[in-house]
């Protein structure tokens, strides 16, 4: 999916431009250079983000995001008596 971006200042100045290009695609509000906010048209958020997955659908997702390590935070379990 492709992206638009438009700086904070220049949002504020024209959020009627902003709500036409997001119309377009989504677009990337940024601050000092980094980025802030998404606005996107309702449609394409409940689309696209509002949906939960399915187990089958998340394994299933080709996506560039889904290529990430699945890196879980470590269990300790020092501390703690374990009866058996």
């Amino acid at each position: 999916m492709k992206f638009s971006s438009m700086t904070s200042a220049a949002f504020n100045q024209n959020p009627s431009r902003a709500k036409k290009e997001a119309d377009k695609q989504p677009l990337v509000i940024t601050e000092h250079g980094e980025a802030s906010y998404v606005l996107v048209t309702y449609a394409d958020f409940t689309t696209n983000w509002k949906k939960p997955k399915t187990l089958l659908e998340a394994l299933a997702d080709r996506s560039p995001d889904s290529g990430k390590d699945f890196d879980p935070e470590r269990v300790d379990f020092s501390g703690r008596d374990v009866a058996f």
